[in-house]
């Protein structure tokens, strides 16, 4: 059972991916929750038997799926989802994954034309950092889903809203009256609308960013050991706080773990007030003292 992100270079994983009706087996599988035979499957949907097992072949041939033996509770060999969600390692640095990224955009853009004809869907991938995630995927809603979708949207609204009404601008004129107020940064965009006609669903896959030997060394550095039971620090926290007293600055944290410099200054100051400390000497002399007394 894979347990790390696919990687984007792995041979073949590309085509995997934009295999859509191959991929909404495995999405088919996954919100099921529960093995299913080849037979199930087809009629779920809607589908012959011989095309789903060409799908259900290739997605076992990278390990997305496995096979459940025939036994007491199926008669029949029945299939089930390995990972419960699809990530994918890649690197903004390096170029062979920007060109293989680019192909999954383009494909992506035109499926998405394909389902809505027109276009209309949103065509962008949000990217930041080291991360891309698409958000636009097909969806099946009832009414009361359809009830509940409006009401959250109207809360995002309302936030939206909020923010666009806060006087910043007058804040920053208080602070800064001579340098320039700052642009708007982020574009939203919301749009829900039927599909003309149904389609399978698909996976959400998400693009993380390679691990490498310096990821793996923030990741893994003896957080849990060195603070151990003593420390009042949550798990995201000791990590940082680790990585921190080691020498690493904001911005390669924030990248090895996936997570923004605001975030990691955030975790940061909640550190420092936690251990009641004020700089990284500091913080590293108190994970000092935590590990002599772990070590007692």
């Amino acid at each position: 059972m894979p347990k790390k992100a696919l990687d984007i270079q792995q041979a073949g994983l590309i085509d995997m991916i934009l295999d859509f009706p191959a991929m909404s087996l495995w999405e088919l599988l996954r919100r099921h929750g529960k093995p299913l035979s080849i037979s199930e499957i087809a009629q779920w949907v809607a589908s012959d038997p011989a095309t789903v097992r060409s799908g259900i072949d290739r997605l076992l041939t990278f390990a997305l799926v496995e096979t459940v033996p025939a036994g007491k509770r199926h008669k029949n060999i029945t299939y089930r989802t390995t990972p419960l969600k699809l990530d994918v390692a890649w690197s903004a640095d390096d170029p062979a994954d920007k060109i293989l990224m680019q192909r999954i955009v383009e494909r992506l853009k035109s499926y998405n034309a394909e389902l809505f004809e027109a276009g209309s869907l949103l065509k962008r991938a949000y990217q930041k950092g080291d991360w891309l995630k698409f958000f636009c995927t097909p969806v099946c809603l009832n009414e009361a889903d359809l009830v509940e979708l409006r009401r959250r949207v109207g809360e995002v609204v309302d936030f939206v809203n909020m923010i666009i009404d806060t006087p910043a601008y007058a804040t920053h004129k208080n602070s800064s009256p001579t340098i320039p107020p700052p642009l708007c940064n982020y574009n939203l965009s919301i749009r829900v609308q039927p599909l003309h006609h149904p389609v399978a669903p698909q996976p959400n896959i998400s693009l993380v960013p390679r691990e490498t030997a310096a990821t793996r060394k923030i990741k893994n550095a003896k957080a849990t050991s060195k603070l151990g039971g003593n420390s009042p620090l949550s798990h995201r926290e000791k990590q940082i706080a680790v990585a921190i007293s080691s020498g690493h600055k904001q911005a390669e944290i924030a990248k090895q773990l996936g997570l923004s410099p605001f975030t990691v200054g955030t975790f940061t100051k909640r550190i420092y007030l936690k251990l009641g400390v004020h700089n990284r000497v500091e913080l590293a002399n108190k994970i000092h003292g935590f590990e002599r007394g772990n070590s007692r």
